[in-house]
């Protein structure tokens, strides 16, 4: 039950009073309700039953029976909510509660709503029964006139239930449902029940319009068959009561009818407004924060899919940024969008090798922690100047570094981008040896080779294991005029066909051709100044 986003159980006491609040609250305006409708009914029982109450002393029985009612409405109420109290009271000491506990009281928890709405139906099912029974039996009222009271108590006994339901729920939403199912996915716990949107858009309809409305008619119905068989009561007398009544039925059912379509709004508003909130996040790259499933309907589900989908794209941005630190961000941004074919594509670009110079016997010299340390804060500085002018790292073998300008991202200045790369290199690593100085530690030195050519770009490796390459003897070429730097004792080389495809000026010194391992012909150079 444990989350981040759990909110605080401190006021655990008066979380739980509110919903015993809630459904009194719910209990005592039906009762009221009935009792208000019963008083400004035209009819003479209800005359003769108004005089009893108020000038006979039974209005004290008729105040303690509703007491006895509510009260074990509360015991049960008590009862059903005892393994939610239970495990928030674990939650509040800092405890996850058992496992049994916490799904039974998760389970008790989304129910519980359901479970109040239920009894108190029963209770306007079986309590307006005894009266309307004892009224027939005991004080000689027509059957008809007793069908009429249970009649109407019922219809008003299902919206006090329904508003019950709607206040319990709405209040179980905003206080423990949150602390409970901090992850959402209410809709997973067993034995819950469960109302689609669309009936409680439907009964909120028919509570709000049908109900009021045979309330009225049946009254009406009644008090006119009476008065028309008694005739004890004039017609101004009549028009009069049939209009209090009518006033007064209104203004409760107004009332209820506002409050109950506020609740069932905030229950749709509320997740489609956190939805909406959360799509704004994803499409400005914040999958910090989920979304707050409150209910198991299908607004429910629908959190607990976006939440689903704001893990996968963490996910993915997680394996997106662990894969960029493996291949860099621009060829997995082009593999992950397919742009690479798997075959290879016959490309122009420019190679750029650099390797540190008498490595070997530093190795030797030094202990493997300072070695790797030392490795690191080079290379970091290599590749800040590849990535600095649109290059692409490739690989690191050893303590050579392999870099690639114009592919897998056209670049028609790659020649240039190469040239303006070494020679970030160099005051990268004047930088870098400056502080190595300092900490009293050899400076280092490289040699830099660049060569533009054709090359093929593509994936390379296993079927379980691939990697991005390039292939060609531009590739061995530019290797080459690297392993030159240390002949000519300079830092930076460049071919003679980069030279051609250069569009900026540059200080260079033509130095004599070589040959070198693997090409007939000897290899035009330039020193970089």
């Amino acid at each position: 039950m444990s989350g981040s986003r759990e909110p605080s159980l401190s006021n655990r006491r008066r979380i739980f009073l509110g919903f015993y609040l809630r459904n009194l609250g719910a209990n005592v305006l039906g009762f009221a309700t009935i009792a208000v409708l019963n008083a400004l009914t035209p009819l003479e029982f209800f005359r003769e039953q108004r005089a009893t109450l108020l000038y006979e002393g039974e209005w004290r029985e008729f105040f303690l029976f509703y007491p006895l009612v509510l009260g074990l409405v509360a015991l049960f109420q008590f009862w059903v909510q005892q393994p939610v109290a239970a495990a928030a009271g674990e939650l509040e000491q800092g405890r996850e509660p058992g496992e049994p506990l916490a799904t039974q009281a998760r389970r008790r928890l989304i129910n519980l709503p359901y479970h109040m709405g239920f009894v108190n139906l029963c209770v306007y099912l079986t309590v307006p029964a005894a009266i309307a029974a004892s009224f027939h039996l005991w004080l000689g009222a027509p059957l008809r006139i007793s069908l009429f009271v249970f009649f109407r108590a019922f219809m008003i006994g299902v919206i006090a239930a329904g508003l019950s339901f709607f206040l319990v729920e709405n209040h179980a939403r905003r206080t423990l449902i949150p602390a409970f199912f901090p992850e959402g996915r209410l809709a997973g716990v067993p034995g819950t029940i469960r109302i689609p949107i669309s009936r409680r858009i439907h009964v909120l309809y028919a509570w709000g319009t049908s109900i009021p409305m045979i309330i009225l008619l049946v009254t009406l119905f009644y008090s006119g068959w009476e008065a028309g068989r008694s005739g004890g009561i004039g017609a101004d007398a009549f028009a009069r009561g049939v209009f209090a009544f009518t006033v007064a039925l209104c203004l409760i059912f107004l009332v209820i009818a506002l409050r109950l379509n506020f609740l069932v709004r905030r229950s749709i508003e509320e997740p489609l407004g956190e939805m909406l909130s959360a799509v704004k996040r994803i499409r400005a790259g914040d999958h910090s924060r989920k979304i707050r499933v409150l209910s198991n309907d299908e607004l429910g589900r629908l959190g607990d899919a976006g939440n689903q989908m704001i893990d996968a794209l963490e996910e993915r941005r997680r394996i997106r940024e662990a894969f960029g630190r493996c291949v860099t961000p621009e060829i997995r941004d082009e593999i992950l969008a397919g742009k690479i074919p798997l075959d290879g594509a016959r490309r122009e670009a420019t190679l750029l090798f650099v390797d540190l110079r008498g490595f070997t016997s530093y190795v030797e010299a030094h202990e493997p922690e300072e070695v790797v340390r030392s490795m690191r804060a080079y290379f970091t500085a290599m590749e800040k100047a590849v990535r600095s002018h649109r290059g692409v790292v490739l690989q690191y073998v050893g303590d050579e570094m392999e870099s690639v300008f114009g592919v897998p991202l056209h670049d028609p200045e790659h020649a240039d981008q190469a040239v303006r790369a070494g020679l970030e290199m160099r005051r990268n690593l004047e930088a870098l040896n400056r502080d190595r100085q300092r900490e009293g530690k050899a400076p280092f030195r490289h040699g830099v080779g660049i060569h533009t050519g054709m090359v093929l770009a593509g994936i390379t490796g296993s079927e379980d294991r691939l990697s991005y390459a390039l292939v060609g003897d531009t590739v061995n070429l530019a290797a080459r005029i690297e392993d030159l730097a240390r002949d000519f004792q300079t830092d930076i080389l460049v071919s003679e066909q980069t030279v051609r495809k250069l569009r900026g000026a540059y200080n260079l010194e033509p130095l004599p051709p070589r040959n070198v391992k693997g090409y007939s012909k000897p290899v035009k150079v330039f020193q970089v100044e």
